[in-house]
């Protein structure tokens, strides 16, 4: 049996704030994305642009808590799973190296859901490195109901 797809374009606006060391930057842009329901998860797709770089972005959503974020480009590579009260173990690919971090999701906000595949995700989250943490990130991802 073939799985059950339906697939749009529509517009993203994510904003993320970071804060290392007691400094926040913050970044927020606007892009087209493809959003793709297959059976009861919802894919994210669209390419960030952003200091002349192009890095394709997929937000898999496949329950209201359970979210996986993967960014790469020629550069980086890194997934990020977030999941309430869960601390999970990945690798920053770089051009130098790999780096071994774990995420721990602190909070997450999701009214987007396959009902309803629009709306918005809000996630805070932490990056640590042997138990350390550096960085927190609130990001906010806002999907445009066509």
């Amino acid at each position: 049996m073939q799985p059950t797809r339906k697939s749009w374009t529509t517009t993203i606006t994510l904003t993320t704030k970071i804060t290392q060391e007691n400094e926040q930057e913050e970044f927020s842009f606007e892009e087209s994305a493809q959003v793709t329901l297959i059976n009861n998860t919802l894919y994210v797709r669209y390419t960030e642009h952003q200091q002349n770089f192009e890095t394709p972005v997929t937000f898999k959503i496949s329950q209201v808590d359970d979210i996986l974020l993967h960014r790469h480009n020629d550069f980086t590579d890194v997934q990020l799973h977030f999941m309430p009260n869960k601390i999970f173990q990945t690798q920053y690919v770089t051009s130098q190296g790999n780096i071994p971090i774990a995420v721990r999701t602190d909070a997450l906000l999701n009214e987007i859901t396959t009902d309803h595949p629009y709306g918005t995700l809000n996630i805070t989250y932490s990056l640590l490195n042997n138990d350390s943490v550096i960085g927190t990130y609130t990001l906010n991802l806002l999907i445009s109901k066509n």
